[in-house]
């Protein structure tokens, strides 16, 4: 009985090391200004538009193309 109440007192204590050198660490974080964090916010955004808009583009093209090309302008072939 004595062993498992050790084992348990040990995982218990490294559970609570794990938490305490976590938020230690936490503290040394440099956290953005808010004029950081709407910059970063805005570049995340306008990355997103544009990566999506090209994407859309191409999926655009290639739908013509085959439309055009592949299946010869046959109308039944879009779902």
């Amino acid at each position: 009985m004595a062993v498992s109440a050790t084992r348990r007192d040990q995982r218990e204590s490294r559970l609570v090391s794990f938490f305490r050198d976590t938020y230690e660490e936490l503290r040394k974080v440099v956290w953005p200004t808010p004029a950081e964090l709407y910059r970063y916010t805005v570049v995340v955004v306008v990355t997103v538009v544009v990566i999506s808009a090209f994407i859309g583009l191409v999926d655009l093209g290639l739908g013509s193309f085959t439309q055009r090309y592949v299946y010869n302008g046959v109308q039944g072939a879009t779902h």
